[in-house]
């Protein structure tokens, strides 16, 4: 690009002379001293473009390309006491309330009583494996797996849980 053609912005004094040079973005001729370089974000920093520019043509660094610092995190504290999920978690049914009576056999049920499958396998509150109609034959197994998967807690088999 000739730079010859644009007009030119720089004074010229002979008492005090000052090199005269280009703006890189709009080619007119500035005095040296009034150049600035520019700036833009770069992470968490500014960096030096190495294009020095008018003050026409001056871009105020974008904040949008400012890196976000996170604080770090806080320091933990010393023997803390969490509450035991695991201990607290139940996947079983219980009879609740007070002791009652079986409508269908008679039988008293005492409260908070496990439930048990007829094989003895603790009775799960959610159906594993195959829905009804699905087409695997064996629920709860997978062919890529080595024995049965999904099997609850304290059962050696998936139980079959039936009406709930």
């Amino acid at each position: 690009m000739a730079y010859a053609s644009k007009a030119g912005r720089a004074r010229t004094s002979a008492r005090s002379p000052q090199a005269h040079a280009i703006c890189d973005r709009c080619g007119f001729r500035y005095n040296h001293v009034n150049l600035r370089w520019q700036y833009d974000w770069a992470g968490a920093s500014l960096i030096n473009r190495r294009i020095l520019v008018c003050n026409i043509c001056y871009d105020t660094p974008q904040e949008q390309l400012r890196a976000i610092v996170i604080p770090a995190d806080p320091v933990p504290i010393i023997n803390p006491r969490v509450p035991n999920y695991a201990q607290d978690a139940s996947n079983t049914r219980v009879t609740s309330g007070q002791d009652t009576i079986n409508s269908n056999t008679g039988i008293p049920v005492p409260g908070d009583d496990v439930r048990i499958t007829q094989d003895d396998d603790t009775r799960v509150t959610q159906q594993t494996g195959e829905p009804p109609g699905g087409l695997n034959e064996e629920p709860g197994t997978d062919d890529n797996v080595d024995g049965p998967v999904n099997v609850p807690p304290n059962n050696t088999s998936i139980p079959n849980t039936g009406p709930l």
